[in-house]
C-alpha cells in the first residue's frame, strides 16, 4: 500500500483527514481487527508488534494514515475491555464497526440519571472520527466531597457533532476534530472507570480471555501513537536516497559520492532501526509477563513509556539529520520529506510521548522515589 499512500498524500492534507479510499483499503485489510475479540471476528494478536510492524509500512508513505490506523486500532482493544452487552452493539450487526476517542475534556460533565448518565461537553483531538461509527469520551464525575471519578464513556455517532477545528501544521491528514455532545444518554454498561485500566481484570476479560484485555492501559497506550514514528522515518531515509542517488551537483559530482550525506544516511537509519528494536523488545516482554499473569511493577510502566518516548524521539533525530541535508529541495510541498518533519515533529508534542515527563518517571523509579504521575 505505501506507494498508494504517498500518492494520495497531499490530497489527505488538504482534505485534513484520511480517504475514503484509503480507510476501504484498511478494513478490507483487517488492519482495523487486529486487537478486536475473536467472538466478533476479530483476530486477539498480541499487542505491541502489530502496531510497530503495520505503522512500520505504513508510515512510510504517509505518517497520517499510519497513525489513523494504529489508533483506531487500538480502541477495539479497549472496548474488548467494555462489557459484553456494550461489545455486542457495536459489532453485533456490524464487525467493520469503527471507534473514534477523544480523550481530552474542553469541557466535560456527566450527570447521574436512572440507568446511567447524562453527557454533555466538548472534547479535542478525535482522530479519524469522520470514518467512525463510535467514539471513546473521556468525562469527569463529581462523587461528592470533592471527589472525582473519570469514566469513558461509549457513545454512538448520532449521538455527538463532529466540529471541524483541525487547521494544523503536522499530522494534518488525521482529522483529529473536535466531539460535540449536549446531553446525550449514556447507559451505564457504555461506561467504564478509568481506574479499572491500570492492569488486571475487566469486565472484558471475563468474556474475552486473551490476556491484552487484562494490560495496564496508560502504561503500553502510547504503542499505538510511537509506531507510526518508525514508519515516518524510514520514508524519508528511502525518498532522501533515492533522490541523492541521481542528483549531480554544480561541479559534477554524484551527491551519493558526498560522504557528509553517507554519514547522515547511516547516523539516521541506525537511529531508526534502534527505535524499532527497542520497542518490540519491550512488547515482547508485555505479552511474556501478561500472559504469565504476572504483575506490571512500576519499574516496568516507566521503563516502556521511557522506551516509547525515546524511540519517537529517535525517529525524529533520524528525520532532521536526513531534513537538514536535503537543502533547499526539502522545503518544496510536493517533496514528501517536508511533510514527513512537520508530521514528525507533530507526533512528538503528544503528551504521551513527551521525554522529559516519561524519562523523569523512570529516574524517580531507578533513584528509589515514588512515581508520583497517576497516569501510570
Amino acid at each position: 500500500m505505501v506507494a498508494d499512500l504517498l500518492k494520495r498524500a497531499p490530497g489527505a492534507e488538504e482534505l485534513r483527514r484520511i480517504p475514503d479510499e484509503t480507510i476501504r483499503d484498511f478494513i478490507e485489510a483487517d488492519f482495523f481487527k487486529i486487537f478486536q475479540p475473536k467472538r466478533f471476528g476479530g483476530y486477539e494478536l498480541d499487542y505491541g508488534p502489530p502496531q510497530v510492524r503495520i505503522a512500520a509500512e505504513l508510515g512510510r508513505g504517509c505518517g497520517s494514515s499510519a497513525w489513523v490506523f494504529s489508533v483506531t486500532a487500538c480502541h477495539s482493544w479497549i472496548l474488548g475491555m467494555y462489557p459484553l452487552r456494550a461489545q455486542e452493539e457495536v459489532w453485533g450487526e456490524n464487525r467493520n464497526a469503527l471507534l473514534a476517542s477523544a480523550l481530552v475534556p474542553e469541557k466535560g460533565q456527566l450527570e447521574p440519571v436512572d440507568g446511567g448518565y447524562r453527557i454533555s461537553g466538548r472534547w479535542k483531538f478525535s482522530s479519524g472520527v469522520d470514518a467512525a461509527d463510535w467514539n471513546l469520551i473521556v468525562a469527569p464525575l463529581d462523587t461528592g466531597a470533592g471527589g472525582r471519578d473519570n469514566l469513558l464513556c461509549l457513545v454512538p455517532k448520532r449521538d455527538y457533532e463532529v466540529i471541524d477545528t483541525w487547521f494544523v501544521g503536522g499530522l494534518r491528514a488525521t482529522g483529529s476534530k473536535d466531539v460535540q455532545i449536549d446531553g446525550a444518554f449514556v447507559p451505564e454498561h457504555r461506561t467504564l472507570p478509568l481506574r479499572m485500566l491500570k492492569g488486571g481484570p475487566t469486565p472484558g476479560s471475563a468474556v474475552n480471555p486473551s490476556h491484552i484485555y487484562r494490560l495496564p492501559v496508560y502504561a503500553v497506550f502510547p504503542y499505538n501513537i510511537c509506531a507510526p514514528a518508525i514508519g515516518i522515518a524510514r520514508g524519508v531515509i528511502e525518498q532522501f536516497t533515492a533522490r541523492a542517488s541521481r542528483q549531480i551537483s554544480l561541479t559534477g559530482q554524484r551527491a551519493s559520492e558526498s560522504a557528509t550525506l553517507q554519514l547522515r544516511v547511516a547516523e539516521g537509519a541506525v537511529l531508526v532501526d534502534a527505535a524499532n528494536e527497542l520497542i518490540l523488545r519491550d512488547a515482547e516482554e508485555i505479552n511474556r509477563v501478561a500472559r504469565a499473569g504476572e504483575s506490571f511493577d512500576y519499574e516496568k510502566r516507566t521503563r516502556y513509556r521511557r522506551d516509547l518516548a525515546y524511540a519517537a524521539l529517535s525517529s525524529m533525530r533520524a528525520v532532521d539529520v536526513v531534513h537538514q541535508a536535503s537543502g533547499a529541495h526539502g522545503l518544496f510541498e510536493e517533496f514528501p520529506i517536508q511533510r514527513a518533519f512537520r508530521d514528525i515533529h507533530a507526533l512528538n508534542a503528544h503528551v504521551a510521548l513527551r521525554w522529559d515527563s516519561n524519562g523523569l518517571q523512570f529516574g524517580r523509579i531507578a533513584l528509589g522515589l515514588d512515581c508520583n504521575d497517576p497516569t501510570y
